[in-house]
């Protein structure tokens, strides 16, 4: 199943999800994956919602590159890139091979536990060294090849750090290019990249990227740490999956 097969109420959630990912991204830098996936799995099956996520995913770094990457902090992107490397077939092979049942129930599971992680999570004096940052990447590779959504891993290490809001901003942007790049031509080579996934990514990428240049805006005019918001949304959708999976 694929978008243009969905009810009419059903697609006027999966818009609204659209817009209000590319919202989260635009203004925090992160967030976006973990609100497209998590809602669109609602009314889609995961293996026609995560390729389309990685795409856009894609889509929203380009936009957002140029300003982010005289900013972002080169030494942690590459060893977090190195790292993803190993983690991605693994996370590509997960995929492929879990029931669509599983797949709901991992997603919830991730998006909960990573809100629960965020709400807790205390800034450090330091960035991590080189080999945490690796496995840092590792998980982040498994996860978005899984599931479409490895940021966690990557987004706390850089909250926690000392770094400058516009440094961790800049370097989850450049970051995620890169990775998310790898990701999509890696789930290629699965065989996971249908025509019928790239036309509705095409669909997808007007709203999505509406919602970025609306919350690039607010990151222009109204700074300040759009953790709250996301944490209450993420809780609210890590709830519905795991009841949509469990009562399903």
């Amino acid at each position: 199943m694929t978008f243009w097969q969905l009810p009419p109420a059903a697609m006027a959630f999966a818009v609204a999800a659209l817009f209000a990912g590319g919202l989260i991204r635009g203004y925090s830098g992160f967030g976006a994956s973990l609100v497209w996936v998590s809602c669109l799995c609602l009314v889609l099956p995961p293996p026609a919602v995560v390729p389309s996520t990685l795409l856009l995913e894609i889509a929203s770094s380009v936009t957002l590159l140029p300003q982010s990457w005289p900013d972002a902090h080169r030494p942690s992107v590459r060893w977090l890139l190195a790292g993803a490397l190993l983690g991605l077939p693994i996370g590509i092979w997960f995929l492929a091979a879990l029931p669509e049942r599983a797949t709901r129930l991992t997603v919830g599971l991730v998006v909960g536990i990573s809100a629960l992680a965020l709400a807790f999570s205390r800034r450090t004096h330091r960035l991590p060294g080189r080999s945490a940052c690796a496995s840092m990447g590792t998980a982040f590779g498994i996860l978005n090849g899984a599931c479409g959504m490895g940021g966690p891993p990557v987004v706390l290490m850089y909250l926690a750090s000392p770094l400058p809001m516009a440094v961790n901003r800049a370097s989850l942007v450049v970051f995620f290019l890169a990775a998310d790049t790898m990701t999509v031509a890696t789930a290629g080579t699965g065989g996971l990249l249908t025509s019928d996934v790239l036309l509705q990514t095409a669909l997808f990428l007007p709203l999505a990227l509406a919602g970025i240049a609306a919350g690039t805006w607010l990151y222009r005019h109204a700074r300040g740490d759009a953790r709250r918001i996301v944490l209450g949304l993420l809780a609210v959708l890590s709830l519905a999956l795991v009841g949509q999976a469990v009562v399903t």
